[in-house]
């Protein structure tokens, strides 16, 4: 990182915790974007495809950016993995809500999905990175 690590002061762990989960949530419009432009060709499918293609875009430069998720992820294999299992259920439930044989698993799977993603995931990124803090990047929080 080029830039000091967030502190463990209440408003640096609410802008983690909006990390946490804004990922999440342009990796899930991005799908839902995708989903809607394939299942039906129209001419509103362009437009549809390129507005994914920049939550797409959020997303990746999000997953790829060097910030305190990142260092998160590369430090705990298990919180890698959690993330990744995260994403993909994501983008499933997202991408399939658009096509009737699967509108079903699309509609049962979302609930547990959002529930992940929007609560649970960011209290855990959270709370890992108040008990790892000072392993993490090697300074004191004063």
């Amino acid at each position: 990182m080029n830039r000091a690590p967030l502190s463990q002061e209440p408003v640096d762990l609410s802008i983690l915790l909006k990390m946490a989960y804004t990922d999440s949530f342009s990796l899930g419009f991005a799908s839902t974007f995708a989903g809607a432009a394939i299942s039906e060709i129209r001419p509103e499918s362009v437009i549809l495809g390129f507005i994914g293609l920049v939550f797409l875009y959020f997303f990746i430069s999000d997953y790829t950016d060097e910030n305190e998720i990142s260092v998160l992820k590369k430090n705990f294999k298990w919180f890698n993995a959690y993330s990744f299992v995260t994403y993909i259920s994501i983008a499933t439930a997202s991408f399939s809500i658009h096509f009737d044989l699967l509108a079903f698993f699309a509609i049962i799977a979302l609930f547990p999905t959002l529930i992940n993603a929007c609560l649970v995931r960011p209290l855990i990124t959270v709370s890992i990175y108040k008990k790892n803090y000072t392993r993490l990047f090697g300074v004191i929080d004063a």
